[in-house]
């Protein structure tokens, strides 16, 4: 895959010097502009049509959410918040942004960014007929299950990697995890990326088999491990693959239900 272009876009130095030299480590990734606010964010972005942007919001002239309605959905690179305040992540997901990194972050926290930025940029290239027909297949399904007069819960998702379209047995999720308008599907040691709303997908998946325990999360029942208690009156689930996924109090009951029933 040809590099990925990109363009920064913060006010302060430091950050954009940061950002530079974070990106200069990954072979894959090419910085092709940087901007100190948000209308030099646009005529960068619409000038060079980069593949990824990773924009400030708290800058002059424009913030980074005016400046992302300026650009318009049809040219929006995919996009990465970076900001020194957590208060604007909702605001951040719901433009459709790709991730939202806070201030300071670490190399591993970066890292996981541009493997996210790396997977929608390789879909999004895909341009090629499987993707179409994956896409198609995606879209299609649930009209068919309707037609037939199938109302049974959701048993493969078929997803986009490089131009093949993956079908992915629900049976082999450990986990999922939001991340904007994509989540994030966690099966046997590898993450799928897939355009879908996590409230949409738990509507799909089976409920006795698929459980949210966060704002952000559903872990597949099969796959709990142990409840791991972290202080404060904060739990943790601990999955067979090793992972942690927060429990949030909001969801705890539905766990506590689940517990109760004959296994």
């Amino acid at each position: 895959m040809s590099p990925i272009r990109t363009v920064i876009a913060d006010d302060e130095k430091p950050a954009r010097q940061r950002l530079v030299d974070q990106l200069q480590k990954a072979r894959d990734m090419a910085v092709v502009g940087v901007a100190r606010d948000g209308l030099e964010a646009v005529a960068l972005v619409r000038e060079l049509n980069p593949d990824l942007l990773f924009l400030d919001i708290e800058m002059p002239q424009w913030s980074g959410f005016d400046a992302l309605a300026a650009i318009g959905p049809e040219q929006m690179p995919a996009t990465v918040f970076v900001t020194a305040y957590d208060r604007y992540a909702i605001r951040a997901f719901e433009a459709n942004a790709l991730d939202y990194l806070l201030k300071p972050f670490s190399d591993e926290r970066f890292e996981r960014t541009l493997d996210r930025a790396r997977q929608l940029v390789a879909s999004r290239r895909a341009g090629d007929l499987t993707a179409r027909l994956s896409a198609l297949l995606a879209d299609r399904a649930p009209q068919r299950a309707q037609a037939a007069g199938d109302s049974g819960p959701l048993e493969r998702i078929v997803v986009k990697l490089a131009g093949r379209a993956v079908f992915l047995d629900v049976n082999e999720i450990d986990w999922i995890e939001a991340a904007g308008v994509y989540v994030e599907i966690h099966a046997g040691g590898k993450t799928h990326l897939h355009r879908a709303t996590i409230s949409g997908l738990e509507a799909e998946l089976d409920k006795r088999r698929f459980l949210r325990v966060h704002r952000s999360a559903i872990v597949n029942l099969r796959r709990i491990r142990e409840v791991d208690g972290r202080g404060q009156g904060e739990l943790e689930i601990v999955l067979t693959s090793g992972d942690r996924v927060r429990l949030s109090r909001t969801y705890r009951p539905a766990l506590e239900e689940w517990l109760r029933q004959p296994l």
